[in-house]
């Protein structure tokens, strides 16, 4: 532990006084170090770098992080005793020697080209006497003073009252305003010539086509380029506004004279991380920053990134709402140290919650690429919902249930709020993309909620003639998949009908054939749509498309329908689609595969033997799709066989159909089938059969307990649904 500290106090004063910063924030955080060997910079630069790594373990509760953390390097001892005080040790100043253009014998000058004249030119300098910078124009002397105060926010007060003391009445100066003030409009003039040397060479380079003529000019001229970048960058970074710094970094992103590393991006990257870790960057600065040096192409400064952390850990208390989101979506720019940015961000939210918008919300969930990953801030939107949602616009809401569904995530609190919220306010609700948007959420995450499905069809009932063809399909279809049948049947059928009569065409085709399968879940048979489907045309084209996926997805969907029409609706003569044989094997969910082999033997001691089972079987009379084909099929008068031959006229419950009902089979939280599985089996009763029922879950829980396992696939059997 000693080595420890002695390591501290050569890396400097700054990791103390983060340790004593950290402290004093939570009492929470304890840090534990483990020594490691300082990973120093490789390549060319190697020797001129001023700062290095080390990592340390982090603890805060059960989380345990190893970041990250800069060092800087002192070579003279005396430096840190003498200068504790200071804000920043130089880093320029241990590393390199060159001209000193700050200071008042050795003035500064920009010789710029007017398009005026050729000759005139600009000399700015420092005056000795009164410590202020003049402009020589060919008009007269232009005088420049500062008036931005921000440039005093580091000033030592102390200092400054001793300065006041020093007045001389003879020549009017305050020594230390003044110099500081100077010193400051040094730095931005020094910026301002920077951008101008950059945009100049970028014009040049466009103006030029000759690869070869460019190089060979800038190898001429590489020297003093060096020492005017060096002159300039060395100027920046002894500025005292940090937003300074941020811009040095922007203004070099566009350098493209440059290596994409480069010494001049070194030089303001280490005074960049040795400011962030001493706290001195804003949350917004720090969010700027990391979007500049990940848009660096050198992994070097993108892998600085994750020493970041400090600076955030630091400015915690000064985090608001909008940089709060702005952080969670620069969090994907860290990586050994993304967890530990992670933790602070959601203790963040965890206290600010109340404060956000559902569109800033939204943007928090978004940042995540999964619901795991998201928990914590999920459980914090959870609690937002059942605060602010009545409160929030509807463009807010939308946005906020959006994410939700895009990370799959529901809990009881939201549906409760989602359900009382439209109680109270549907009828209010102007924009029907809310209501397109709840149904959508309720629909793919399978929320079997009637009361919030009625009130999204009383909505519908209402403002039919008003909602956008585009939220057609997301408003019926989840009726339909969900197995709920609307308000006010009668009503809201001939609502539909009005508005699919004058809608219909305008609807794409695959949500045309979703809003008629719905119809179709539910037992409703709108005729007179069908025929609009079913033209010979677009048979055709779709025949024509036989290696589209789209169109695979789409002529299944028009084969269900087809057939389903065919099976249940007496006004539906015969099939569109002819019956082919099939000429490759379908593809078949792996998990019933599996299931199917599971409980294949067992079942066949309790019927008889394998010879009375057939598995993965296809109806003759049926469109070859996964969805008619059976998982089993129990046929006592018969031998095992991959496709039946369907006779209506035969017995009925003779043959018993086996399905297995995997979890995405049922509604959320419910034992309710989905409106797809219940007209299977309702299909598959008209065609004669009993239908078993099996839970995959179950199966899977029981299937290295062979009694079990046998006594469950017994009550199964015995309890066999008949057919109809």
């Amino acid at each position: 532990m000693l080595v420890c500290f002695m390591q501290m106090i050569l890396a400097g004063h700054v990791w103390t006084k983060f340790l004593m910063r950290m402290s004093m924030q939570s009492s929470a955080w304890i840090t534990k170090f483990i020594i490691r060997s300082y990973e120093s910079n490789s390549g060319k630069y190697a020797e001129q770098q001023s700062l290095t790594q080390t990592s340390i373990l982090v603890e805060e509760g059960l989380e345990i992080q190893e970041v990250p953390l800069i060092v800087r390097k002192i070579k003279n001892i005396e430096t840190i005793c003498n200068n504790k005080d200071q804000n920043s040790i130089s880093i320029i100043d241990n590393c390199y020697k060159v001209p000193d253009i700050s200071k008042k014998n050795e003035p500064f000058t920009f010789k710029v080209k007017s398009n005026a004249s050729s000759k005139s030119n600009t000399n700015v300098k420092n005056k000795a006497l009164n410590q202020r910078i003049d402009i020589e124009t060919d008009e007269g002397t232009a005088i420049l003073f500062y008036s931005d105060l921000d440039c005093f926010k580091d000033l030592n007060v102390e200092e400054a009252l001793q300065g006041l003391q020093l007045f001389n009445a003879t020549n009017g100066a305050y020594p230390t305003l003044d110099n500081k003030i100077s010193q400051e409009i040094n730095c931005r003039v020094a910026l301002e010539g920077l951008r101008k040397v950059i945009d100049l060479e970028n014009n040049w380079l466009k103006q030029k086509s000759n690869k070869m003529q460019r190089n060979r000019q800038f190898d001429v001229d590489n020297t003093t380029r060096d020492m005017i970048m060096k002159q300039l960058i060395k100027l920046i970074i002894n500025s005292n506004d940090a937003e300074i710094i941020v811009q040095g970094l922007i203004a070099l992103k566009k350098d493209k004279v440059s290596p994409s590393r480069n010494i001049y991006r070194d030089f303001m990257c280490d005074e960049a991380l040795s400011r962030a870790t001493d706290g001195e960057f804003s949350p917004a600065q720090l969010v700027n920053l990391i979007k500049i040096l990940s848009s660096y192409k050198d992994s070097k400064y993108r892998k600085s990134i994750d020493t970041l952390w400090v600076g955030i850990l630091l400015q915690e208390q000064e985090i608001n709402t909008y940089t709060l989101v702005a952080l969670f979506k620069v969090l994907k720019y860290f990586n050994q140290s993304k967890n530990m940015v992670k933790l602070i961000l959601e203790r963040k939210l965890s206290d600010c919650w109340l404060k956000l918008t559902g569109t800033q919300i939204a943007e928090i969930l978004d940042s995540f690429h999964d619901d795991v990953s998201a928990m914590k801030c999920l459980m914090s939107a959870s609690k937002w919902a059942s605060i602010s949602m009545n409160a929030c616009s509807e463009k807010d809401l939308i946005n906020f249930i959006h994410s939700l569904h895009v990370k799959d995530y529901i809990d009881d609190r939201i549906e409760s709020t989602l359900q009382g919220y439209l109680k109270s306010k549907a009828s209010q609700i102007d924009d029907s993309k809310l209501i397109a948007t709840i149904m959508n959420y309720c629909k793919d995450l399978q929320i079997r909620n009637e009361r919030i499905l009625s009130e999204c069809g009383e909505y519908f009932m209402k403002h039919a003639m008003n909602i956008s063809t585009s939220s057609l399909s997301s408003i019926l279809t989840p009726f339909g998949l969900l197995y709920v049948h609307p308000p006010n049947s009668t009503e809201f059928w001939k609502t539909f009908d009005d508005v699919l009569s004058v809608k219909f065409h305008d609807l794409k085709l695959d949500d045309a054939l979703d809003i008629l399968l719905s119809c179709t879940y539910l037992e409703k048979y709108p005729v007179k749509f069908f025929d609009k489907i079913f033209i010979s045309q677009l048979l055709h084209k779709i025949h024509l498309r036989n290696h589209s996926v789209f169109s695979n997805r789409i002529k299944n969907k028009l084969k269900l329908l087809d057939a389903t029409m065919f099976l249940e609706s007496k006004e539906y003569p015969s099939l569109h689609f002819p019956l082919r044989r099939v000429e490759k094997p379908l593809v078949l969910d792996v998990r019933i595969r599996r299931a199917v082999n599971m409980i294949y033997q067992p079942l066949a001691s309790l019927v008889g033997g394998e010879q009375k089972l057939s598995k993965n079987v296809i109806l003759n009379r049926l469109p070859p799709i996964n969805f008619y084909i059976l998982d089993i099929l129990i046929h006592p008068h018969m031998v095992s066989t991959s496709v039946f031959h369907l006779n209506l006229d035969q017995e009925k419950n003779v043959n018993t159909a086996v399905f297995i009902y995997l979890p995405e089979y049922y509604c959320r939280n419910t034992r309710h089938l989905i409106g797809p599985q219940i007209m299977k089996k309702r299909q598959i009763k008209k065609l004669g059969f009993k239908v078993m029922m099996l839970d995959y879950a179950t199966i899977q829980e029981l299937w290295n307990q062979s009694n079990k396992l046998l006594s469950y696939l017994l009550k199964s059997l015995h309890s066999a649904e008949n057919s109809v």
